[in-house]
């Protein structure tokens, strides 16, 4: 199944607006079951499962009564917020940057704000690269740096793994930049795209059901 990369935006919006509805658990499992759908449908069915039992697992948590309030509070928080982390997931496992960027560009969005999202989504996936490669450097030296070390010891953690991978990622995003501007994504006339696009049956239906979704929950 593929989707439009503005139909998964709309979906993303979509979920965040329920959000503000606050829907009830049931109507909150319909929103969760139509998203692990699609990531089964999109050949993502393990994050449709874990979808699914994760939900379950809040929801069920969140009823017993021997637990914290602010555990179950917690937990009831986690079932509201579930569908728009979905979405937001579901975005960006299943659609790469220049097909983000494509999409956009068809709601005439300024070339800045393109340039921008272009460098962001190319450079989110350098700050785990970097920080292993940091880590692995700190290892052959005989300095094996923790998570906890931010805590238990912060003065060594900041000076033998922060900065060197803040100096990296500093690098990085300028490489971006520069590699964006050469591709010609900011340039003033219409770029060559060689990512074709454009809405089908399946996208109209998916927008058609979620506005339908909205008018039921509220009557």
């Amino acid at each position: 199944m593929k989707l439009d990369a503005r139909t998964k935006i709309m979906l993303v919006v979509f979920a965040s607006f329920t959000y503000g509805l606050r829907l009830t658990i049931l109507e909150n499992a319909v929103l969760v079951c139509g998203f692990s759908l699609l990531f089964w449908f999109s050949g993502k069915p393990k994050m449709a499962l874990i979808g699914l039992l994760a939900y379950a697992m809040f929801g069920g948590l969140s009823y017993l009564s021997f637990l914290p309030a602010w555990l179950t509070h917690f937990l009831v928080v986690l079932t509201y917020t579930w569908p728009p982390l979905l979405a937001g997931h579901f975005l960006l496992m299943t659609t790469s940057g220049y097909e983000l960027i494509h999409g956009l560009r068809k709601w005439r969005l300024p070339e800045i704000f393109l340039l921008t999202l272009g460098v962001m989504f190319r450079f989110l996936p350098a700050i785990k690269e970097d920080a292993r490669t940091i880590g692995a450097s700190l290892q052959v030296r005989g300095m094996f740096l923790r998570k906890r070390d931010l805590v238990c010891r912060p003065v060594q953690y900041l000076e033998c793994f922060l900065v060197p991978l803040m100096m990296s990622l500093l690098r990085t995003a300028q490489e971006l930049t520069v590699a964006s501007l050469t591709k010609g994504l900011a340039v003033s006339v219409k770029p060559a795209e060689y990512i074709q696009s454009s809405w089908t049956m399946l996208d109209w239906s998916i927008c058609l059901c979620c506005f339908s979704f909205l008018i039921l929950v509220q009557l």
